[in-house]
């Protein structure tokens, strides 16, 4: 279990699309795709500027936080993740924080 306010972030191809899908975690169970990128280093920028975010608390409720995630820019509509890539991501999530 993460941290209270602790946020995991990272980057997943979509083995479909093969659009760079940037996430995030709250509790390590609860992953959510933000954006959906055509090149790599957009998806990392976009979860550097998550984490970054996060890390020096820029935003305190929950409309805010939600209102920074709309504004971040993405390439295309997101495309839910198969669920055994969620699992993957959970975990490494969850083992990031042990």
């Amino acid at each position: 279990m993460l941290e209270d306010n602790e946020l995991t972030t990272g980057i997943v191809q979509h083995p479909v699309t093969k659009r760079w899908q940037t996430w995030i975690s709250f509790t390590g169970h609860d992953i959510g795709s933000i954006t959906a990128h055509n090149q790599r280093e957009d998806a990392n920028k976009i979860a550097k500027q998550i984490a970054d975010a996060w890390s020096e608390g820029k935003y305190k409720t929950g409309s805010e936080v939600t209102a920074f995630i709309k504004s971040l820019p993405t390439d295309a509509v997101i495309d839910p993740l198969p669920q055994n890539i969620v699992m993957q991501l959970s975990q490494q999530a969850l083992s990031a924080r042990k």
